[in-house]
């Protein structure tokens, strides 16, 4: 058992194979290369996760299944970025966008345009840019609302 002693969670214990590996780091943190997924509620499922670097204490990102808040949401990957986290189809990875807090909460954007996408067999993972041009690099949050069955829907720029 590894321990790491994190800003946001103190002091954590974890085993080596709980690591996500991005070969290329994050887009802006390229000499960061491992990570370890941390649920933010215990009673939550995997919705919303803390991404937090064991390089560097410092660097954590609020992570989210953008299927969550987007359920049309359809990632397409390249031949290349498939072979690359090794797996055939997009339905074997996990998704996930960044979320930027800000401290006035209604100006919380998630990364819609670049996920963070994970092979979860084999614990590697990178951050892709999809060719999709209706995704935004920074959507906001609060333009995400609950529909009556409880999934949220997207609701139209003002």
């Amino acid at each position: 058992m590894l321990t790491l002693d994190t800003k946001d969670y103190g002091t954590i214990e974890y085993e080596e194979s709980d690591l996500i590996h991005f070969t290329d780091g994050l887009f802006g943190f390229n000499d960061l290369k491992y990570f370890i997924p941390l649920v933010l509620d215990e009673n939550e499922d995997n919705t919303i996760l803390m991404l937090q670097s064991i390089e560097n204490t410092d660097v954590a990102f609020v992570i989210i299944n953008p299927f969550s808040l987007d359920p049309d949401y359809n990632p397409v990957l390249s031949p290349e970025e498939l072979s690359y986290l090794g797996v055939k189809s997009e339905d074997d990875l996990s998704y996930y966008v960044i979320c930027v807090l800000r401290t006035n909460h209604l100006e919380n954007t998630v990364n819609m345009k670049a996920p963070v996408v994970i092979n979860p067999d084999k614990r590697i993972g990178m951050q892709v840019i999809l060719n999709q041009s209706e995704y935004e690099f920074r959507k906001k949050l609060s333009s995400f609302t609950t529909g009556q069955e409880g999934a949220p829907q997207e609701t139209p720029d003002a």
